[in-house]
């Protein structure tokens, strides 16, 4: 059996290197982290062979003063920390004092820095970590570092790297994301003697994401300030028209650095629910300003990871800044006829209309004050209407009046209500998208013709009124408290530990939604009631569903586990495509959705509303050229 020893020192420099240097991306990484906290103003960032052959970072930064140099590459020599409870409240990016010598552990580096005060630099060069040269050098103030050849002395990590252009691609994903974080300093970017991206350095988000990824994005996003409890957020969201189909265009940091956060990813994608088609998630860049001693950063040595001291205060906060933005303005999409790519044209296809596919009056209806779909005479197909309010109110008792005969200005001074009794939220009020707009016609017997100012709007019936019933049913449902029902015979439900805890810190929670929960020992728990909802009690998957949720993600009430249920119910009782409306009802349905919250998307995501502006149909008249 062999004996314990210790390991010598540049085998422990070389593990040591592997938790924080991966591939070329981290070097890079911890480089420019450096620089930004050297007070840089401006970063070059070069690279050849995707980052394998050649690194090279220079930055207009503090410098590292002579008697430093050599210091600064012995591991955990960091000028950032001097006490263990500077821990608690850390604002460099790094900290821990490893990266250079994890670097010169693995590669070929020179460096030459120099501060302000001195006359001239100091050159070091370092291979494999032994220091092969140090002397006096000509340098502006500031640091330029070259690595060359990583891994070219642990061949076994050298052989796992991609090949250059994938190593490369990483490499552009860590300078976007800088680049993002810290939009006060000018970012340049080489790749094989190409600059891909050159930032301006004016503090400027918007900027930076119009040299990053172009002006069509920059166009779609929205600002973001946010601040509460000492807690500051701040960047932007894109509009959801400008959803992808990954998560690759989220983007959050605390403090300027770059973080993974499920928590604040979910917070996001929850603000966005009903807003995004399925599959899409939104595109932000967030940065969140946090109070002392509430995040932990020293979680992994390459600090992408954090624990917050109250996960449910962070999610709430980023929920709340992302939801203000979204209700302040008109998320109606434009759309064009014209296409970004080139396509050969096809033959144009004569199409003959039936004359019932558009209905047209001379005399199109003007916006009326105060009509409701009571007063318009206004009814769905009733059989999926009675379907759907069956599960809500099984005696049947004035099912339809519940939903689609509330006058609008009942629903008017309840908003007014509401209002005064929150003062405290000064959300900025939504100018009504239309106001001064005339009902042209329908078309194909779904789609309602809307005329305002200089654009055309084109309403889907479906999606607006599924819209409408998706918010009467969600008001009716978080109105009442759920019912619960006694169980003549009590079930048990066995807990693993963890969810013996979820469920012991939300004992309030689940009593609220309906529970009586009672426990016998052992992770065993009897069920002894049970929410009686949708017409039907809960089951023992319900309760188990909730408990996952509750591990997962931020649960308030029993609405937010049945969302898709009301989303469903609200698609079978809407009116259907192809149901011819009157303008009475058309003119009510659009006045109804006015009252809405979030008036420009189905629960499903499809948009309600698409404008289409006067520009470009005459461009295709030909009366505007190009």
């Amino acid at each position: 059996m062999s004996s314990i020893q210790l390991l010598e020192n540049n085998i422990i420099n070389k593990i040591a290197a592997g938790e924080v240097v991966e591939r070329p991306a981290s070097v890079v990484k911890e480089l420019m982290e450096n620089s930004i906290d050297a007070g840089a103003s401006s970063i070059t960032v070069e690279i050849a062979g995707g980052g394998i052959d050649l690194i090279k970072i220079t930055d207009n930064g503090r410098g590292i003063p002579k008697a430093e140099v050599r210091t600064a590459f012995l591991r955990h020599a960091t000028s950032k920390l001097r006490k263990i409870e500077d821990l608690d409240d850390i604002l460099t990016l790094g900290f821990r004092g490893e990266a250079l010598s994890s670097i010169a552990a693995v590669a070929q580096v020179e460096m030459i820095t120099r501060t302000e005060d001195e006359e001239t630099g100091t050159r070091i060069v370092i291979n494999g970590g032994k220091v092969e040269k140090e002397e006096e050098a000509a340098a502006n103030t500031g640091t330029a570092f070259t690595v060359k050849n990583i891994f070219c002395n642990t061949p076994a990590r050298r052989k796992f790297l991609k090949k250059p252009a994938t190593e490369g691609g990483y490499v552009s994903e860590t300078v976007q994301r800088i680049a993002l974080g810290h939009p006060e300093v000018a970012i340049r970017y080489i790749n094989n003697g190409n600059t891909v991206i050159q930032t301006s350095g004016k503090n400027d988000l918007k900027s930076a994401v119009l040299y990053i990824f172009g002006r069509s994005m920059a166009k779609e996003m929205l600002d973001v300030k946010y601040s509460r409890s000492g807690f500051k957020v701040e960047g932007l969201i894109a509009k959801p028209e400008f959803s992808r189909g990954n998560r690759n265009y989220e983007y959050f940091f605390i403090n300027g650095r770059y973080i993974k956060s499920a928590i604040v990813s979910e917070a996001v994608e929850e603000a966005y629910k009903g807003k995004l088609m399925t599959g899409k998630f939104p595109v932000f860049i967030l940065d969140l300003t946090v109070p002392p001693n509430t995040v932990d950063v020293n979680v992994h040595p390459t600090k992408l990871e954090v624990r917050f001291s109250d996960e449910s205060m962070v999610y709430d906060i980023i929920y709340d800044a992302v939801t203000k933005v979204l209700k302040e303005i008109d998320l109606i999409p434009s759309v064009t006829w014209d296409s970004e790519k080139k396509i050969k044209p096809e033959p144009v296809k004569q199409i003959k209309l039936d004359e019932t596919d558009f209905i047209y009056d001379s005399k199109p209806i003007e916006r009326q004050q105060g009509i409701s779909l009571a007063d318009s005479g206004y009814r769905p197909e009733k059989s999926p209407v009675s379907r759907a309010m069956d599960t809500l109110y099984p005696d049947g008792e004035e099912r339809e009046i519940k939903i689609l005969n509330d006058v609008l200005s009942e629903n008017m001074e309840k908003a007014r209500s509401e209002e005064k009794t929150k003062p405290e939220e000064k959300t900025k009020a939504r100018k009504p998208f239309f106001y001064n707009y005339r009902i042209v016609g329908q078309i194909f017997a779904t789609y309602w013709i809307v005329e305002q100012n200089n654009s055309m709007y084109l309403i889907d019936q479906h999606a607006a009124h599924e819209r409408a019933l998706y918010e009467e049913f969600t008001k009716q449902f978080k109105s009442s408290a759920p019912l619960s029902q006694r169980l003549l015979q009590p079930i048990a439900v066995n807990l693993t530990e963890s969810e013996k805890v979820i469920v012991e810190d939300n004992m309030e929670l689940l009593k609220s939604f309906g529970f009586e929960i009672e426990e016998l020992g052992r992770g065993t728990y009897a069920l002894r009631s049970v929410p009686y909802i949708f017409n039907s009690p809960g089951n023992i998957s319900f309760f188990t569903d909730i408990i996952d949720a509750l591990g997962d993600k931020n649960i308030k009430s029993i609405y937010d586990t049945k969302e898709d249920a009301i989303a469903m119910m609200s698609c079978k009782a809407a009116v259907k495509g192809n149901d011819r409306l009157s303008y009475s009802e058309a003119q009510a349905l659009i006045q109804k959705i006015l009252l809405l919250e979030d008036p420009f998307t189905c629960p499903h995501g499809r948009p309600t509303v698409i404008e289409m502006s006067r520009y470009e149909l005459e461009k295709k008249f030909k009366r505007i050229q190009d």
